[in-house]
């Protein structure tokens, strides 16, 4: 295992908002778009690191010889089951690409023989790349975005991040300007995501001018973005 560098992380998290799928099995999660799968065991008592894999899809570039390669072509081989661990999808999937490719190799359509023949050695060499996280940066299941009403503005929470704009931004204008709010490290984000679950009107009173000292108050940590003529 190797740790991936802060760009490729980067790269994945913005990969990761545009998932085609999920499945989630015991402790663990797969997630899917044409490009590749993505896989990752679930926070869980005991576990400070947690594993995480991907693994490309020759499918990505749409060639009309990868068809065995659909997602959901590979998820009919694998056979998913919610009992399914980490250890055990990652294992089924690996056996989903081999039977895609064997039927590829073995296909009775030019396109597809063709396409494999030309790239059976960067095909052949797919597999899972591995690494570990700590836990705190795995977003568990179950946790969505959401929005919350203050007296005069409104801020979308993530697991791990937040975002308020003032009511006096305006983005009708051919050069927009703007003031918000941003959570200052992921610790930040799930303080305010947790404390805005369990009590979702504890903004209502609080206008935006108020809302900087409420967030320092609650000790959660915040940066303030303006645009560029602001």
């Amino acid at each position: 295992m190797s740790d991936k560098t802060i760009a490729a992380r980067v790269a994945d998290r913005f990969a990761r908002a545009n998932w085609d799928g999920k499945f989630v099995g015991k402790n663990a999660r797969l997630q899917w778009s044409r490009a590749k799968f993505f896989l990752e065991e679930l926070p869980q008592k005991g576990k400070k690191k947690l594993r995480q894999a991907d693994i490309q899809n020759p499918y990505w570039a749409g060639h009309q010889g990868t068809d065995w390669w659909i997602p959901e072509n590979l998820l009919h081989f694998a056979k998913l089951a919610s009992s399914d661990d980490y250890d055990r999808i990652k294992d089924k999937i690996e056996k989903a690409y081999e039977e895609a490719k064997k039927r590829t190799a073995e296909s009775t359509r030019p396109a597809e023989k063709d396409y494999y023949e030309k790239n059976k050695r960067w095909i052949d060499e797919i597999k899972w790349y591995e690494h570990l996280v700590f836990y705190l940066e795995v977003v568990p299941e179950n946790v969505e975005p959401y929005t919350v009403e203050g007296k005069d503005f409104t801020v979308s929470v993530e697991w791990g991040t937040f975002k308020a704009y003032s009511p006096n931004s305006d983005f009708a204008q051919s050069d927009p300007h703007y003031t918000y709010y941003e959570a200052s490290a992921p610790t930040a984000g799930r303080k305010l995501y947790k404390l805005l679950k369990e009590d979702p009107n504890a903004l209502k009173a609080i206008s935006w001018m108020d809302f900087g000292d409420w967030l320092t108050k609650n000790k959660i940590g915040y940066d303030t973005h303006h645009s560029v003529w602001h």
